[in-house]
């Protein structure tokens, strides 16, 4: 099975995620948020899903290690005191989401039955 798995000569893989939110908000203004990220392996190096699962660890282990999240325990990826510095380090090494934003048509106003 292993031998079977390799990645041939130049061979690489790839990453891709892609989140897709639409919002209503209270003036019925509707929009359309998504992002998207696409990393690609080095050929003879390392994969995409290496480089996009250590390099995060990496460094939110750094981050930790210099005092720059100070949250402890089990911590929620939604902090931005956290998530953000990771974002930018993944930017710096070419990992990046690409965001879009988009209105939607205002849906029709809620009849009474």
């Amino acid at each position: 099975m292993r031998e079977r798995m390799m990645f041939a000569p130049g061979e690489r893989d790839v990453c891709v995620m892609h989140n897709e939110l639409d919002a209503q908000y209270p003036s019925r203004e509707r929009e359309r948020r998504s992002a998207t990220l696409v990393a690609y392996g080095e050929a003879g190096g390392d994969s995409a899903m290496a480089r996009t699962v250590g390099i995060p660890a990496a460094i939110a282990a750094s981050l930790i290690l210099d005092g720059r999240i100070s949250e402890r325990g089990v911590v929620l990826p939604v902090i931005s005191s956290v998530f953000d510095p990771i974002l930018d380090g993944l930017a710096e090494r070419g990992i990046a989401f690409v965001e879009k934003t988009e209105p939607l048509r205002p849906s029709a106003a809620p009849t009474s039955a």
